[in-house]
């Protein structure tokens, strides 16, 4: 799907593209309509170039994330994100999405249309069908400015314990414009840690509409304006893809640690670069360049974890000891790459990792594993205490994890409030299962369990239009121990 003819065969300054373009912008609405297939980052490069219109500086997604060559469907499938307490995921600023249902229908789903399947569908990491199209919400660009500071992980870790201390008070005193306060000093933060040489890259933005009062602690649909149902082009036609073998294991990535420290160190300098720049160049997302080199170096490991708020400070205050203070004799040098810290709002999807409030994300790479054929030890201690009390992190839907980091996941227990009405969803659009994942057993993620008044219940009995009903109770799974890693 990332290879539409349209897309890679014609100009993209059209002022109107043709009707069968796969990239719609309605500058009045201030929305786009987009194939799925469509890469984020031929999404983005296209409206900061549509300067023809009303927007002589373009058009830009109001939050996006650092990887941006996977398709816009995928991104919202699985709530990829960028940094913001105020525009949350990409999921977030998805105003309709049509999707290809396992009875082999297409079918369009909006908060007006249908609230409940919206918000199973906004994050539905392809459990309930094919994403084809999306409507989604576009700004002007703008004028952004980039800051800087170079930290130790240390110092950054108390700045963030700061926030997450101030975040709490505000919460228990219930004062609002404390909350907001606290939100915003984390606001389109985003860090890069070098994690082997203990430097960390803290980026904050500044813009003409930053201000204390525009954060949001938990996004809703409120904030989404009605809009009626569309319908697009079809008969697109594709390009046949070319399998690409996948990089065997090899030993460039697994030597000198500190070689591949300078490397990154210097690779990473222009992202981090003070400056004002317009928000496509100022918003950090890796060059085309970056990618095409980095999938040819060596097999390696993505993981990202979403940390509450509430836990933050205290999660990287572990992840410190665990490194650098030398107790646990965990050697960063099994590190190579930058992780990347983001901060991003609460969300109404019922299995955004962001659900029930904002959280902190971490992503850590794994570059020795694969190559080596044994256990990177420090990085497999960092994803433990990511996941464990001190932190409480949840699993990014479109990285790793599985199943050696939930090999017993439990939805009720990690999405208490909401696993079971993604249950009932996934039960109403696809009863047979067509979508669902092939492992059993412990690696099976989508099991739904429900009891009513104390006794176990036919699962499908306490589903109804809205969701899973009052009458029943969202049960934990029985065939494992909840929350065993």
């Amino acid at each position: 799907m990332t290879e539409l003819q349209d897309t890679l065969t014609k100009c993209v300054r059209w002022a109107p593209p043709p009707a069968n373009f796969p990239i719609q912008v309605d500058e009045d609405a201030r929305t786009v309509t987009v194939a799925a297939g469509i890469s984020q980052r031929v999404l983005l490069d296209y409206l900061s170039e549509y300067t023809h219109g009303k927007q002589p500086q373009g058009w830009t997604l109001p939050a996006f994330s650092w990887f941006i060559d996977q398709t816009i469907g995928g991104a919202v499938a699985t709530a990829t994100h960028g940094s913001s307490m105020r525009q949350g995921s990409l999921s977030s600023q998805v105003l309709e999405l049509e999707a290809v249902l396992a009875n082999g229908t297409l079918a369009t789903f909006s908060p007006t249309s249908n609230e409940h399947l919206f918000r199973a569908f906004g994050v539905s990491a392809g459990r309930l069908g094919v994403i084809t199209k999306l409507k989604m919400r576009i700004m002007p660009q703008q004028s952004v400015q980039r800051t800087t500071q170079t930290l130790k992980f240390r110092e950054f870790a108390a700045q963030v314990m700061a926030t997450q201390e101030a975040y709490k008070a505000a919460k228990a005193s219930g004062d609002e414009d404390a909350v907001q306060q606290a939100l915003f000093q984390v606001d389109e933060t985003q860090a890069l840690w070098l994690v082997e040489r203990d430097t960390l890259w803290r980026v904050d933005y500044d813009h003409l509409y930053k201000e204390p009062s525009s954060v949001i602690e938990n996004l809703n649909f409120s904030m989404i304006p009605t809009l009626s149902a569309y319908s697009g082009p079809d008969g697109q036609s594709v390009f046949a893809q070319v399998p690409k073998t996948p990089v065997a294991p090899n030993g460039l990535m697994t030597g000198n640690a500190a070689y591949w420290g300078v490397v990154f160190d210097a690779g990473a300098q222009v992202y981090v670069r003070p400056g004002t720049f317009e928000t496509r160049k100022s918003y950090m997302s890796v060059t085309e360049s970056t990618t095409s080199v980095s999938t040819t170096l060596a097999p390696y490991v993505q993981m990202e974890a979403a940390v509450p708020l509430e836990t933050a400070g205290t999660c990287l205050q572990s992840l410190n000891r665990l490194l650098y203070d030398g107790f646990w004799n965990r050697n960063p040098d099994s590190f190579r790459n930058p992780a990347l810290i983001r901060f991003v709002s609460g969300e109404p999807f019922y299995i955004a990792p962001t659900h029930g409030g904002p959280r902190m994300y971490l992503n850590i790479e794994d570059w020795l594993s694969l190559s080596t054929g044994k256990l990177n030890q420090a990085y497999d201690d960092v994803l433990k205490t990511l996941r464990g009390p001190d932190c409480r992190g949840r699993l990014h839907w479109g990285k790793g994890g599985w199943p050696r980091y939930a090999s017993c996941f439990d939805g009720a227990t990690e999405y208490p409030d909401t696993w079971c009405h993604f249950g009932c969803a996934a039960h109403e659009l696809d009863p047979t299962g067509k979508f669902q994942a092939t492992g059993d057993g412990k690696t099976a993620i989508w099991k739904w369990y429900a009891t009513r008044n104390g006794t176990a219940a036919d699962f499908a009995s306490c589903c109804g239009p809205n969701g899973f009903s009052a009458e029943c109770q969202c049960a934990s799974r029985t065939d494992c121990v909840p929350g065993q890693l």
